[in-house]
């Protein structure tokens, strides 16, 4: 892949333009990545406002009806509900895994299958998160669609 990078002091904004022929898992993971960078959320962590990018998060709990979002070294309070993270960010890869939990599903090391047609998810930040039974089948079904090119397939 060929990749221009130019400094336009005059711009009153950062852009990418981005350009492919056909849209492949690499293509979309790029673009997920930079959608995901540009997606900012705030929430309180220890008694301050912090600002953060959707590609820090590794998962969103919901814990006694209060949003945590989990991030590499931080656990940030959001005022916002586990079903609303959900639906916003589903194409750009996080997914429910169980009652209580929204995966991001980039921020996964590897899948280990589990007793009762469970499966534990390694992360690479070490965690844990196990993915129950009833979220298994639109689980795998969300992974075989990024690994076909993914959500915004336009070029068919």
């Amino acid at each position: 892949m060929k990749v221009n990078e130019y400094q336009q002091k005059d711009i009153l904004e950062n852009h990418i333009d981005f350009y492919y022929r056909r849209k492949t898992k690499e293509v979309t993971d790029i673009l997920d990545f930079l959608r995901k960078h540009s997606q900012r959320l705030s929430g309180k962590a220890n008694d301050r406002e912090l600002l953060f990018s959707l590609n820090d998060v590794y998962y969103f709990e919901s814990v006694d009806k209060k949003t945590f979002a989990y991030l590499d070294h931080e656990v940030v309070r959001l005022e916002i509900r586990l079903q609303d993270l959900e639906n916003a960010y589903f194409e750009l890869g996080f997914i429910r895994v169980n009652k209580s939990t929204v995966l991001n599903v980039y921020k996964i090391d590897s899948l280990k299958p589990e007793l009762n047609m469970r499966v534990m998810a390694l992360l690479d930040n070490g965690e844990k998160i196990r993915i129950n039974r009833s979220y298994k089948a639109k689980f795998n079904a969300f992974l075989n669609t990024m690994n076909q090119g993914g959500f915004r397939n336009e070029d068919n």
